[in-house]
């Protein structure tokens, strides 16, 4: 009676059968790789990131012109704002006496021998309204690419914290403070870019230029 042994016969079997089954999938693989043009394969990774750049349109985005925050022709400068480079002259007029005490102008002091309009810069948020005993009542507004500006010294306050405003709205009417003796219509005025105190001038007169080029 012959014994069949299993082993020579099984083991060959299965392995015949792996690599048959290996060989199909490879040819499978692919074909089904060919059947993709190169159209079809840009369409799955281009297509999605010029999407995704299209939604974010930042440099195509405007900046609103700056405008003076007030309209009255008759407005001068009274005291300049402190800058440690300007000329010897316009650092004298930026000085400001008070009590014995002389201290630097953080903003424009602008005046008239008439009462004017205040105006708002831009469009933004009113943050903060206030009065304080010398500066008088004090109004802040925060616009869009990190810019800040303080009216301070006015009177007849028309907005409060939390009102949206337009570029030109009137927000108060020209005032007075205790710093300043020579006028009872006054305005001074205080720009923040980003949080640091900027020359109103300069920064109004480069933004204007700015946006006429």
């Amino acid at each position: 009676m012959k014994v069949r042994r299993l082993r020579k016969f099984v083991i060959p079997t299965v392995y015949s059968i792996a690599i048959v089954a290996m060989f199909a999938t490879i040819v499978l693989i692919g074909k089904t790789i060919n059947s993709f043009s190169d159209e079809d394969i840009n369409s799955y990774v281009v297509d999605p990131i010029v999407e995704e750049e299209e939604t974010t349109p930042v440099m195509n985005q405007e900046t609103q012109e700056i405008i003076n925050p007030f309209t009255d022709e008759s407005v001068v400068i009274s005291k300049n704002f402190y800058d440690k480079d300007a000329d010897e002259t316009t650092q004298q007029n930026s000085i400001i006496y008070y009590e014995n005490t002389y201290m630097q102008n953080t903003g424009v002091l602008y005046t008239s021998e008439n009462s004017y309009d205040i105006v708002a810069v831009a469009d933004g948020k009113v943050t903060d309204v206030k009065t304080d005993e010398l500066l008088g009542s004090i109004v802040q507004i925060e616009h869009e690419n990190d810019l800040k500006t303080v009216y301070q010294s006015v009177k007849d306050v028309q907005v409060k914290v939390g009102d949206q405003v337009s570029q030109g709205d009137i927000i108060a009417k020209s005032g007075e403070n205790k710093l300043s003796n020579t006028n009872k219509n006054c305005l001074l005025f205080e720009v923040y870019q980003k949080g640091s105190l900027v020359n109103p001038q300069t920064f109004l007169s480069q933004n204007q230029k700015a946006n006429n080029e």
